[in-house]
């Protein structure tokens, strides 16, 4: 049987995820579960490619016989809600990560640039980034709209330097995890459906931290599941960014924040277009050479 990678995820995943995010895609999660049809997107039949290339002047490059010019920039997008496996949909992790090792072992690409704008996702899909940013060796340029909880915490496992877009609607944060469910047990009771869990003596805690939430005590849920994700999301950020305010309330407990605050606490960098980001980018390719030599 084919498994579909979202159901997969949604079935046994704990997300990372802004609360304007879950507001939006916690419904679409339970409709897919409980098999009703919908839409997305009427006009779009498969998403657009993730990876492009630019010249120094940030004009699009096409790539001929597999070969782009020396000296791209390689531009990877990670939009929208993510999780680890791609489907009809929307990229995976493994995608967008495939794409990035690809242009990290191109010879012609000097560097790269990660655009990022999106609410988070899937708490599994971080890993294959922190993974590349552990192998890279090309810099990588961190170009954010929205980049909130799994978005966050996994460019900053694979990134050099974190650029806010604009001083509008970008907006960083949400360091956290949530895990959210529906549950419709009392309707179906209602309607006739009796519900029979049998646990032998020998299995006692299988389950027991989800039996417990759904009774309404989410006590050993918070401190087995929720609790260690969210202090190693904590001590990540931590981790990768060492000059961040962390008197600031809320920058370590799922505040999010603008532009001019996130340059203030050391959130982020620095601020420019996708031209600034690619600017940067080849600099820092630059200096890598001349380390090299």
């Amino acid at each position: 049987m084919k498994v579909n990678p979202l159901l997969n995820e949604l079935s046994r995943g704990v997300w990372a995820m802004s609360f304007e995010g879950l507001q939006f895609w916690g419904p679409i999660a339970h409709k897919i579960m409980s098999g009703e049809d919908f839409k997305l997107n009427t006009s779009a039949t498969e998403p657009k490619s993730l990876l492009s290339f630019v010249n120094d002047a940030g004009r699009p490059i096409a790539v001929q016989n597999g070969q782009v010019p020396e000296g791209s920039i390689a531009v990877v997008d990670m939009i929208g809600a993510i999780i680890k496996y791609g489907d009809y949909c929307t990229y995976g992790a493994e995608e967008i990560v495939a794409a990035l090792q690809y242009a990290d072992s191109n010879p012609n690409v000097a560097a790269i640039v990660l655009n990022i704008d999106g609410p988070g996702g899937s708490v599994s899909a971080i890993a294959p980034f922190k993974a590349f940013g552990q192998t890279k060796t090309k810099p990588v340029v961190g170009l954010y709209d929205q980049c909130c909880s799994a978005h966050l915490y996994a460019m900053l496992t694979c990134v050099d330097h974190v650029m806010a877009s604009n001083d509008i609607s970008a907006t960083i944060g949400s360091v956290g995890v949530v895990l959210s469910w529906r549950d419709n047990k009392k309707y179906l009771e209602s309607i006739g459906y009796v519900f029979h869990e049998v646990y032998p003596e020998e299995s006692a805690n299988k389950n027991e931290a989800f039996r417990l939430a759904m009774e309404g005590k989410y006590d050993m849920i918070k401190t087995e599941m929720l609790s260690p994700m969210a202090v190693n999301f904590q001590n990540a950020v931590k981790a990768a960014r060492p000059n961040l305010d962390l008197k600031e309330p809320g920058v370590l407990t799922g505040k999010t924040f603008n532009t001019e605050k996130a340059l203030g606490i050391g959130l982020a960098d620095s601020m420019g277009s996708l031209k600034d980001a690619i600017n940067l980018a080849l600099t820092l390719s630059e200096m890598n050479s001349l380390y090299k030599n």
